[in-house]
C-alpha cells in the first residue's frame, strides 16, 4: 500500500493557513501541485512538502541574494 496520503482542498487551506479559494487559485494557475481525481481537486502530501521546501528556499535563496548586493533591484512577483 502507498504511505502517500491525499488531501482535500479543504485539508490544504487548513494545512497552508489559507482560505479554500486561495488553493484553487493556486492550483488553476499551476502555482501548487493538483490533481482531479472525480471531479475533485486533490493534493499529495509529498509533492505539497516538497513544494513548501522549495517556495522556502527560494525566498531563502533571494534573501541570499539580496544580501550579497544590496544595490540589485528586486524581483517583483
Amino acid at each position: 500500500m502507498d504511505d502517500n496520503i491525499n488531501l482535500s482542498v479543504e485539508d490544504v487551506a487548513r494545512w497552508l493557513g489559507i482560505a479554500t479559494r486561495t488553493v484553487y487559485r493556486l492550483v488553476q494557475q499551476g502555482k501548487l501541485p493538483g490533481f482531479k481525481a472525480g471531479g475533485q481537486w486533490r493534493f499529495s502530501q509529498q509533492m505539497l512538502e516538497a513544494w513548501v521546501a522549495d517556495q522556502v528556499t527560494v525566498k531563502w535563496l533571494k534573501a541570499e541574494d539580496q544580501q550579497a548586493d544590496p544595490n540589485k533591484p528586486k524581483d517583483r512577483p
